[in-house]
């Protein structure tokens, strides 16, 4: 295996030099590192180039979002470093030993298994899981809820299995990568282009595993923009309405736009206006005027 560990940044210097800290340490030297810098400011590069002159760092002038980001990312890794395989990693993660090879393990026992993901815990509180075993979506309410989230790790999930696979701690086959034109820039600039992806990947054949002897340690930070923003809220109802429409089954879509749908738009509606966040609720409501009903974005770019 010829593995390239893909780390997207903006303006998140100490955050992304204490990652690379715990992956280059803890880890055998056994594979390549490039970070992606989405136009940060505040000298990430340059202390990335003192503390890790291993690492690669490609700058890039303005943020493409997660979803172009990471297909940039990977385009450039592939094409310099021709790796069999891709690992995509938040930059707010710290790690355990062995976790680079133990997500790639699993991927010379069986050629159907094209997408491995980790387990998660909490960077706040390492005794909680954030993530046991990928993503739970209910596409009646609209809600995705990672495996196991908040409750106290004591194994419960620690077996291999099928999953959702989440974007932050996952490896991917390079040529099932390139098969799938990688993530959907249609969720730029954040989400849930992750789940979208390991959706596709399944439907073309292809097992993403939990593999839970891969175990990092994970901040729950965003690296673009901060809150529930206007851009945020615009974004999110949006990207959600495409992600049900591609993947959900027709009862389930007529569960969420007529009933699910609408209860969480009035409760964020509300909650959003009692916190006084002006910004939020023009986003949600923007969002839901962007909507195009009759289309089903399907395509790549």
């Amino acid at each position: 295996m010829k593995i390239i560990a893909i780390i997207l940044t903006v303006d998140q210097r100490e955050r992304t030099l204490q990652c690379l800290d715990s992956l280059t340490k803890r880890n055998k030297p056994t594979f390549s590192v490039l970070v992606w810098d989405n136009g940060s400011q505040d000298g990430t590069i340059e202390a990335i180039q003192a503390a890790f002159p291993d690492v690669n760092v490609h700058r890039h002038t303005s943020n493409l979002g997660v979803a172009s980001g990471r297909n940039a990312a990977a385009e450039l890794a592939i094409k310099v470093f021709t790796p069999t395989h891709l690992l995509f990693l938040d930059n707010d993660m710290t790690f355990e030993d062995n976790f680079v090879n133990a997500l790639g393990e699993p991927f010379l026992q069986d050629p159907k298994i094209g997408q491995t993901q980790a387990k998660l815990l909490l960077q706040e509180d390492r005794s909680r899981l954030n993530d046991g075993g990928g993503i739970y979506i209910n596409f009646f309410t609209g809600k995705i809820t990672p495996i196991g989230y908040g409750e106290i790790d004591r194994g419960q999930y620690d077996f291999s299995r099928k999953c959702i696979a989440i974007g932050g701690a996952m490896m991917v086959r390079t040529d099932v990568f390139q098969q799938l034109h990688g993530f959907d820039a249609t969720f730029d600039p954040f989400g849930p282009e992750d789940l979208d992806f390991s959706l596709r990947l399944q439907k073309t054949g292809y097992s993403a595993l939990f593999v839970p002897q891969a175990v990092a340690y994970h901040a729950v930070s965003h690296t673009f923009g901060k809150g529930y923003s206007e851009e945020y809220a615009r974004s999110k109802i949006r990207h959600w309405h495409i992600f049900v429409r591609r993947h959900a089954s027709p009862l389930q879509q007529l569960g969420f736009f007529l009933i699910g749908g609408p209860y969480r738009m009035i409760l964020a509606i509300l909650r959003e206006s009692r916190n006084s966040n002006k910004g939020g609720v023009r986003g949600l409501v923007q969002g839901l005027l962007d909507l195009s009903w009759f289309t089903h974005p399907t395509s790549l770019r």
